[in-house]
């Protein structure tokens, strides 16, 4: 039997309009503790019908934590070294090889690619432009901080050495990719004036599963915590980018005035040593006894326990990079519960200042009156605008955004 011309010719059109995205990812994919930026994305962006996703996976952290409906590939031979900023070093030729072998092999369109050490990307891109594939570099934070911070003290003289090469290696990557996508305004204000040819501010969200509102109760007494507890809590990775001290000295400073104050810290370091640090003030300032620490919780989990604090925090440094050009999701996760949110004044943040629960602190002064503030104020309304707010900067919003900068980088190719 003689196949219909028009059924094939349908066919091959529907296989001619699949767009195959390579994501090279910032981290471990698969192994990471929780769902990243490009996790959220790539998940709702993958269908098989428009979208086919492949995600290249450095093993980083071992056996896999998380799940995916993208099509991953290992890569071979690879150097397993605990360090991630050695770790990508030592893998960079492997890496750059393997890449371009997915990009032949599997007829990839648009390479999307993440904050991995500029050495590896620059490479790939380099040679993609040789090839005349489109490129997507996705600028999640400041690079040359990050990538030094798990190299280095950036505050020491190494430190200031190895963030100037990797300054000058994300210039050339921003200059050479052919979007540049970034979380926020401070970074797209960034990538404009060092020479990126386009910018497109693709947000970061908050998952579906944070709308539903929790009471918070049932955390609150697995945890130990009592009702006259006040519950100062900080959700995410314990790492170089944050300012911790100025908090802990805030927590002290209240419980000397007479607050039951608690602190509730849910996450780990990735890869340095600033939980030592944490440590060492917990103890100075004499609020060890008074601190619950715990690992990782789930994602699906995470609102449950944003709802048991009564104020939760964005300790970020503002002398650091990475953290003032960041663009935390955080933010919009603990007002989805109603939680008050006392936070260091970076750009991202500042431009919603006018919301009545986010409360900046800047001094361990700061945070101690603003503990006491909502001591007094333990109600929790999700404000009209924080619900519009909400609703808008859904992950499901922000991967539709990414669809359509894919689907233009696809036609201009054509």
């Amino acid at each position: 039997m003689v196949p219909d011309k028009s059924i094939v010719i349908k066919v091959e059109a529907m296989v001619e309009e699949l767009i195959r995205v390579l994501l090279i990812p910032s981290s471990d994919y698969l192994g990471h503790p929780f769902p990243q930026r490009h996790n959220h994305l790539f998940e709702r962006i993958h269908d098989g019908k428009e979208f086919e996703v492949h995600v290249v996976r450095f093993n980083i952290f071992g056996k896999p934590k998380l799940s995916t409906r993208c099509i991953v590939h290992e890569i071979p031979l690879e150097l397993r070294i605990s360090k991630t900023g050695l770790y990508y070093l030592a893998n960079v030729l492997s890496y750059t090889h393997e890449i371009l072998r997915i990009v032949r092999e599997e007829s990839i369109d648009i390479v999307f690619a993440g904050n991995l050490l500029p050495p590896l990307t620059y490479e790939v891109i380099k040679k993609l432009m040789e090839r005349r594939v489109p490129t997507v570099f996705d600028l999640q934070d400041y690079y040359p901080t990050s990538a030094t911070g798990y190299l280095a003290d950036v505050k020491r003289v190494s430190g200031s050495i190895l963030k100037g090469f990797f300054e000058v290696m994300t210039r050339l990557l921003i200059r050479s990719a052919s979007i540049v996508s970034v979380p926020g305004i401070a970074l797209a204000m960034y990538s404009r004036r060092v020479g990126a040819k386009k910018v497109y501010i693709v947000p970061n969200g908050i998952s579906e599963h944070f709308l539903e509102r929790y009471s918070g109760e049932e955390v609150r007494k697995k945890l130990g915590f009592s009702d006259e507890d006040v519950v100062v809590g900080y959700i995410g990775s314990v790492e170089f980018w944050l300012d911790m001290e100025p908090l802990i000295k805030g927590i002290a400073i209240a419980r000397k005035r007479g607050l039951p104050v608690k602190l509730l810290l849910i996450g780990k370091q990735l890869q340095s040593g600033y939980p030592q640090k944490v440590r060492k003030w917990l103890e100075v300032y004499k609020v060890e006894d008074a601190t619950t620490w715990l690992d990782f919780v789930p994602h699906t989990d995470v609102p449950k326990y944003v709802a048991a604090m009564d104020l939760a925090t964005i300790p970020f440094d503002v002398e650091n990079p990475t953290a003032f050009y960041a663009a935390p999701n955080k933010l919009w996760e603990y007002l989805s519960q109603g939680t008050p949110v006392a936070t260091t004044p970076i750009p991202e943040i500042i431009a919603y200042k006018h919301i009545k629960k986010i409360h900046i602190a800047r001094t361990a002064e700061d945070y101690a009156k603003t503990i006491e503030l909502v001591s007094k104020q333990r109600e929790k309304v999700v404000d009209p605008e924080v619900s519009q707010i909400l609703k808008a900067r859904l992950w499901q919003n922000s991967a539709q955004k990414l669809k359509q900068v894919l689907k233009s980088l696809k036609d201009r190719k054509h």
